[in-house]
């Protein structure tokens, strides 16, 4: 289908997708400024406003629109023509409209437009790793998450890797899985959250130790700050991907950091699967089963009553594991099962693996 030749009107009834006016330029200009670094000044804004997006607009260079929200300048989004008759999808929100939805509502109209009337076979999406916004918006809109692809992006002078993704026309517009969001838990003691960049000393130390390379051979020994960046990483990455939750288990008191846990294994039954480790310091305390019970309770929970809605818990560790063990007892988890050499162990043998198991029916330690 052939691209229009002047910007029509899109709109679903909240935001709306229009050419750019003159008195776009203070919002464009005061979306970019919130960016120092990008080196973006108020004359690049009016360029863009006033002569870029409709210059790119009859070369077919980019399909831009302003986006209207409000009654205001909120932004843009646009569509990048490629040879091969797909486009790469891009967009920008001002702060002040940020956490309404106005992005992805904003994509999906761009989407229609792009596959409805221009006849683009896939719409492409790539973000700087990091970029959780961008990546929140492509998720909300029902694109597929492909490979991680290392240095694919120049960024403030430097090679970056980027996220990627794409969508069809038959696609549908909302997300393909759920996005994790942890809730913070607490006791009495414990206060169950997420794990932040500085404490990487932390994690480092409470991740190189004996127990851990026996019980653990793939953990790396010592567990390096690299290792901690990259584990972070990862978690955050797989939380996004609906397909683990990971807590960092802090003092209430002090918010210090004593350990993790970790729920994976996740499956529309509603069973799932707990590993966790502790700091040294913080061995010997009651300090795990007390924070699994208050997981436990969340899990265990109706979801209209904020919990997970769960029916199975699954506690799996090597048979020799005696702490390990000592924690799914105590808190009443019932042996389910014995595999015999099922377990490696970092002395290149194998232990056996016992399973526990947990149901909500079950009476467990308060």
């Amino acid at each position: 289908m052939p691209i229009p030749a002047e910007h029509p009107v899109l709109t679903d009834g909240v935001v709306t997708l229009r050419g750019p006016r003159p008195d776009d330029v203070p919002g464009q200009a005061a979306r970019h400024l919130e960016d120092p670094d990008r080196g973006y000044d108020e004359e690049d804004a009016r360029r863009w406003i006033t002569y870029g997006i409709t210059e790119a607009w009859k070369t077919g260079e980019r399909l831009a629109f302003v986006i209207e929200y409000q009654g205001r300048y909120a932004g843009t989004a646009s569509l990048q023509p490629d040879p091969d008759g797909n486009a790469r999808v891009h967009y920008g929100l001002s702060r002040w409209a940020r956490g309404a939805g106005v992005a992805s509502r904003a994509v999906r109209l761009l989407l229609e437009f792009g596959f409805g009337t221009c006849g683009f076979h896939v719409v492409h999406w790539w973000a700087r790793v990091g970029n959780w916004p961008s990546r929140r918006v492509a998720w909300a809109t029902g694109f597929r998450f492909g490979a991680t692809i290392p240095r694919l992006a120049e960024e403030s002078g430097r090679r970056v890797d980027a996220w990627t993704g794409w969508i069809g026309p038959s696609d549908p517009r909302r997300p393909r899985g759920p996005w994790f969001v942890h809730p913070v838990l607490e006791t009495p003691r414990l206060r169950l959250r997420l794990w932040r960049e500085d404490e990487m000393p932390r994690i480092t130390t409470g991740r190189t130790n004996q127990a851990t390379a026996h019980f653990l051979p793939f953990v790396p020994q010592p567990f390096t700050a690299e290792d901690a960046r990259f584990w972070l990483k990862d978690l955050a990455e797989q939380a996004a991907s609906g397909v683990r939750y990971n807590w960092c288990v802090a003092d209430a008191a002090t918010d210090l950091g004593l350990g993790n846990v970790t729920l994976f294994n996740l499956r529309e039954g509603r069973s799932g699967e707990l590993g966790f480790w502790l700091h040294p310091d913080a061995q010997g305390r009651g300090i795990m089963p007390e924070a699994i019970t208050r997981l436990i309770r969340w899990y265990f929970a109706p979801e209209d009553a904020g919990g997970r809605g769960g029916h199975r818990l699954v506690i799996r560790t090597a048979a020799t594991n005696l702490a390990a063990r000592r924690v799914a007892e105590k808190l009443h988890f019932h042996l389910a099962g014995t595999e015999r050499a099922a377990f490696p162990l970092g002395n290149n043998t194998h232990d056996a693996r016992v399973t526990y198991d947990l149901l909500s029916t079950d009476q467990f330690r308060k």
